[in-house]
């Protein structure tokens, strides 16, 4: 039953991403990647293997879907790399938790500094391998910050929506 609650998360979040926030550029700098929640809420038990093809998979989704050459797989391949390590290093009892990771099951300040963490690590990965230079790494800066934050306020939303 848990792999079809991801399953389905997974899909969700794809089209979410692709019929709605792909067209939301807020100012021009403020572009939310919320598809990156089929990531970060992954069961714990995944073996690392199938971590990384999910990550490298959903990647190539978002790079089909985007016209991106390879820029959301690579973002996306290192988040689902770091993920355990993080995991590892913020949550109290990483070997208790068996469920989806969630504010209601990791607590809500070990969810917060993992999801804060993987997403800026994944926002300045798509925004560094999409810009390919450092003329203008301000508007980048501003583009990875903005972008982080909406993205981190429509995730924990869908958080509150779903374990309150």
């Amino acid at each position: 039953m848990q792999a079809f609650s991801n399953i389905v998360r997974f899909v969700v979040c794809i089209l979410l991403q692709m019929l709605l926030f792909n067209r939301l550029w807020l100012f021009g700098v403020c572009h939310p990647y919320v598809y990156i929640l089929c990531l970060l809420a992954l069961p714990i038990q995944v073996p690392r293997w199938a971590e990384m093809l999910i990550g490298a998979a959903t990647g190539l989704i978002m790079d089909c879907i985007c016209s991106s050459p390879g820029v959301h797989m690579a973002a996306c391949t290192l988040v689902a790399y770091l993920r355990p390590m993080m995991i590892k290093a913020l949550v109290q009892e990483p070997d208790r938790v068996v469920q989806d990771i969630s504010s209601a099951v990791i607590g809500k300040t070990e969810y917060l500094k993992l999801l804060v963490l993987l997403t800026l690590i994944h926002h300045t990965a798509v925004f560094m391998l999409d810009a390919w230079s450092l003329a203008a790494w301000w508007l980048t800066l501003i583009r990875i910050v903005c972008s982080s934050a909406l993205t981190i306020l429509l995730l924990l939303a869908y958080d509150r929506l779903r374990y309150a």
